[in-house]
């Protein structure tokens, strides 16, 4: 057999081989999660650093707007995502719409936080995202968050600048051809610094956060109202909310609310037990003095009943 025709062959058996390999759901799929796990898709936490206000993206409306003029000066929600994923981001999105709704009607986007969804694939377009800001304000079904909940879109640079400071790591996946990146949500302070990290995609009621010591892993609790409140500085949330905070800190070491403060708990419980003294001491003073006037008021009709009689 002549070298051509080898060559020939062998290019034969490596298209037929191709073909078998996809037959047999080896060759990756839209949607298929990956075999192995990508080193540099990662998220790297960056408590405390400061997300560039003054970054220009469209809004899904077409409009510049600056990252500042979204967050608005409120406790706020980034969602980094992008809009045409065929699995994470819509779980993502779908897992916070379900926490949100888990909320109190007086604790809602656009009034007590506001939520900021960016796409980080710089190909997609406003229209894309209006149509996912109409998806989603439907399925969250509560009246005002179309003035706080955001979907922008951007240029690469804007993009990356945004990424880079919260430590948000993802690659395009030439084989997939989608983005590999990994899910979760970050809570902003209304300056637009980073507060906490969520992962997963179920940020409802009380939620386990994985952090490494030297130790090895261990699990804190927090929920993501309470860390909308805390990122505030109180100024959203109930009373009962800020009482809690009041009393209890988020230790980032520990991962977990503990006692603030021994002596401001022993004070809280001091002013509540004066409190309740003094109305106890009230409530007996008042009882004691109308069951002072009673009788008088009886003699007094009786003398003058005997008084009308003599007339």
């Amino acid at each position: 057999m002549s070298l051509k025709r080898f060559g020939l062959v062998l290019a034969v058996l490596s298209v037929v081989a191709g073909f078998a390999m996809a037959g047999d759901g080896l060759a990756p799929k839209p949607g298929e999660q990956r075999r192995i796990a990508n080193p540099g898709v990662r998220i790297d936490e960056k408590l405390d650093a400061q997300v560039p206000l003054d970054l220009v993206f469209k809004n899904e409306n077409g409009q510049d707007v600056t990252l500042g003029e979204c967050i608005n000066g409120r406790p706020t929600i980034l969602v980094l995502a992008y809009f045409r994923c065929p699995m994470n981001c819509t779980d993502v999105l779908n897992g916070l719409t379900d926490a949100m709704r888990q909320m109190p009607n007086d604790f809602s986007a656009g009034g007590a936080y506001n939520v900021l969804t960016v796409s980080f694939d710089e190909r997609e377009q406003p229209a894309l995202a209006k149509e996912k800001k109409q998806w989603y304000l439907k399925d969250y079904g509560r009246p005002g968050a179309e003035n706080g909940w955001h979907f922008l879109t951007g240029k690469k640079e804007p993009i990356r600048q945004l990424t880079d400071t919260v430590g948000y790591r993802f690659v395009y996946d030439k084989v997939y051809k989608e983005y590999d990146h990994l899910s979760g949500i970050i809570v902003l302070r209304p300056d637009g610094r980073v507060f906490r990290y969520f992962y997963g995609i179920n940020y409802g009621n009380e939620q386990d956060i994985q952090y490494a010591t030297t130790e090895g892993f261990k699990i804190g609790k927090t929920t993501l109202k309470l860390s909308l409140v805390e990122a505030s500085d109180g100024q959203v949330g109930s009373l009962i909310d800020k009482l809690f905070l009041r009393c209890y800190r988020f230790d980032h070491l520990e991962r977990d609310y503990r006692a603030g403060s021994i002596l401001l708990v022993v004070r809280i419980g001091a002013v509540l037990t004066v409190i309740g003294l003094g109305l106890g001491v009230t409530y007996f003073v008042r009882r004691e003095r109308r069951a002072a006037r009673q009788p008088i008021s009886a003699a007094s009709a009786i003398a003058s009943s005997e008084t009308g009689g003599t007339t």
